[in-house]
Formats: structure tokens, C-alpha cells, sequence
């Protein structure tokens, strides 16, 4: 029996325990959230009750009130939804007398064994494979991705690595989740794939990737042919679902830790989707900035060539509440068993990819979540 003592949705600034503590049993609760979404600075804690997205979700579900983590590939991994039993939303830190509650909850997952790491040379095997398959013009953009194990996991100081996170990336969706059917996952990424407000629907094209640094790097003809395939990709899929008199920005430069992204909005008012809203996510998901063009082809040579079962990384995730969503890709994430963590990232290959670069771009986006690792490890030391 889970015992966890505050008010359900309660909003404040500074909860004090008089404000926010009642005995609360939470039962079968099994489940907890921790987000914060971009540009935010209200972070959000759901503890719940989670079920398993057999096909994908319904529009009940949407409906509901909760958190949804899915697959990349639901026909391989089924999707998970936390309903929400009692939630909190704060500003500051969370309280004391909460924080240890949800430190144990977190700290009670599923030890799931983790993904091998590759080293150089395998990944330049699998990239020459791909590659090959782009030269042969059987796909335009297939995603190559792998895991870096990190070991001495300093698990004891999660919810400090979620706030270290909404700190220091500020334009990211920033999560913590923990499920008996997903096991631990952490992470900060910033690809928006479908957010609905009641009243518009928005989606994210994001594609090509640079290093974020003191110099001057403008944009090469493959980042922008990676950025305009995905542009393109996501005008054909509201096109096909009936969307009407859409608008469209950018592509503009977003920054997100150590790199920076091309990104190109699409808003459009819910009236003006003729189609129906989870057909319209689905076929968004899994977007080319993960998987690959065509979206088909793309996927089966990800699972003949990659070798392992990306579960929830590059899958979606977000809150529900009464209809409203707000879903964002799951990159530049983590997920947990014992003391390790495999850490996924991946980079896009067109027919201009070179091998070097694209295992730099990799290391490059691992030191998202890696440099907060070492700072928590840091303060582990000096405990």
C-alpha cells in the first residue's frame, strides 16, 4: 500500500505541508509522472494507475485525464497510459514530505535488461548497410540509432536530475516516468508531434542537426534536405487527412543543448480537420526525424539492420487532460535498470551522409542527459 499525503490537483507556488497534505491511500496505484513542458515553470506530478495501449490509443482515452507513453513501433511494444489518481502541480521544489514518497515509488521499476553498446566499428557496418539501401534510392532518410550504457547510475538522485533538466534545458519536454509495464525512463527532448489545445492543433517538422557552439555553422545542403523531407512529409499527411487552411512557419533554428535543429511550425484551428484526430497521429507517428521515407521501408530496415528493440525511445509521450494533449517525440532519453542506463540516441542518413559525422552527432546529443549524469554523480561524491 502506496501512502502519499497531498491534495488532489491542487495548484501553488510554495506548497507548505498544511496546504497540500491529507491522508491520502493510494491502493493499486502503481505508476508516477514527473513533467515539465517547454518554456514552462510549472513542473507536474500524476501518481496513478497504468494500463497497457493494445493498438494504440482510443479517443476515450484522450478523453480522460492521465499521462501516455507509446512505442515506436506499437505493433511490436504496446503503448501505456497512466491514469491520473492524484496530481500536483508546483513551481519551486517539490515538498519534503512528498519527495520522499515519490523517490520510493521511482525507485521501485522493472529491471528490464538494457540493449547492448556498440562500438565504432559496428556502427560504421550498420551505416555502410544503410547507406547502401539510400545509394540503391530504396528510401530517402532512414534513422541509424544505438544506446550508451552508463554504469554507477546515480539513481538515488532522480528527481534532482529532473529538475537539473528543466534548469538547464529549458526548450525541451522534460519527464521522469516510472511504470511496472514501461520500467524507469528520464529525459529532455524537444520535438513537438501533435499538441491540442480544444481549439488548435500543432505539429512540429524537426530535422537537420549542428553542433551548438561559439562558431559559425551555417546550414549544409544535407541538414537541409533532411529538414525539407520531413517539411514535406508532414504537408502529404495533413493534406490526406483533410486539413484545411493550415500555417505554416519557419524553418527557423532551435537550439536544445549541445546541438540546434532545424524546425518548421504547422497551426491549424481543430475545425479544419475534416479527418479523424488519432488517424491523424498515427500517421505522424513514427515522423521521418525518427524512422525514415518512405515511412514503410524505412522501418524494416531499421529492425533488420539496428539489432535491438528501441521499446519507448523514439516513440511519443505526454500528458492528457478532458481532450486537450500536448504529445512530444521520446528522444534524447534514457531508460533505467539496476544501476545502469542506456542512453539512445540517433542521427538521420541521406545519400550525403559520411560515417564520422553522423557517430559525432550521436556523441553530441548524448551530452544532453550525459553532462546531468556527471553533476549527479558529482554531488553522489561529495554526499
Amino acid at each position: 500500500m502506496l501512502s502519499l499525503f497531498f491534495d488532489k490537483i491542487r495548484r501553488v507556488n510554495n506548497p507548505s505541508k498544511k496546504d497540500i497534505l491529507k491522508e491520502a491511500e493510494f491502493g493499486d496505484c502503481d505508476s508516477a509522472v514527473m513533467y515539465r513542458l517547454p518554456l514552462e515553470r510549472e513542473k507536474h506530478l500524476i501518481i496513478g494507475k497504468s494500463q497497457e495501449l493494445v493498438n494504440g490509443l482510443s479517443q476515450q482515452l484522450l478523453s480522460d485525464s492521465g499521462f501516455v507513453i507509446e512505442a515506436f513501433n506499437n505493433k511490436k511494444s504496446n503503448g501505456v497510459f497512466v491514469k491520473d489518481e492524484y496530481s500536483l502541480v508546483y513551481t519551486s521544489s517539490i515538498p519534503v514530505e512528498v519527495e520522499s514518497e515519490a523517490q520510493r515509488i521511482f525507485s521501485d521499476y522493472n529491471t528490464a535488461g538494457l540493449p547492448e553498446e556498440i562500438d565504432f566499428e559496428t556502427y560504421k557496418c550498420q551505416f555502410e548497410q544503410m547507406h547502401r539501401a539510400l545509394s540503391d534510392r530504396d528510401v530517402n532518410k532512414v534513422i541509424l540509432s544505438r544506446a550508451k550504457i552508463e554504469k554507477d547510475f546515480p539513481r538515488h538522485h532522480l528527481i534532482q536530475m529532473f529538475h537539473n533538466l528543466c534548469e538547464n534545458y529549458p526548450h525541451a519536454f522534460v519527464y521522469v516516468l516510472n511504470s511496472p509495464l514501461t520500467g524507469l525512463w528520464i529525459g529532455a527532448g524537444p520535438e513537438l508531434l501533435l499538441k491540442d489545445d480544444g481549439q488548435h492543433l500543432q505539429t512540429v517538422s524537426l530535422a537537420g542537426t549542428l553542433p551548438n557552439d561559439n562558431h559559425t555553422h551555417d546550414w549544409h545542403p544535407k541538414e537541409l534536405t533532411e529538414q525539407l523531407l520531413v517539411t514535406d512529409y508532414i504537408e502529404k499527411v495533413l493534406t490526406a487527412n483533410q486539413v484545411s487552411d493550415y500555417q505554416k512557419a519557419g524553418p527557423s533554428t532551435m537550439v536544445a543543448g549541445q546541438v540546434k535543429h532545424l524546425r518548421t511550425d504547422f497551426t491549424f484551428q481543430k475545425s479544419h480537420l475534416k479527418g479523424n484526430l488519432i488517424d491523424l497521429l498515427y500517421d505522424l507517428h513514427p515522423t521521418p526525424a525518427v524512422c525514415g521515407m518512405s515511412k514503410n521501408k524505412a522501418l524494416k530496415l531499421i529492425q533488420k539492420i539496428e539489432g535491438y528493440d528501441r521499446r519507448f525511445y523514439s516513440g511519443f509521450l505526454g500528458p492528457v487532460n478532458s481532450g486537450c494533449f500536448e504529445f512530444y517525440v521520446n528522444i534524447r532519453c534514457l531508460q533505467l535498470a539496476t544501476d545502469q542506463a542506456a542512453l539512445y540516441v540517433g542521427g538521420g542518413l541521406t545519400r550525403e551522409s559520411q560515417v564520422e559525422k553522423e557517430w559525432t552527432e550521436t556523441e553530441l546529443k548524448a551530452e544532453t542527459l550525459l553532462s546531468v549524469i556527471k553533476n549527479m554523480r558529482n554531488l553522489q561524491t561529495y554526499e
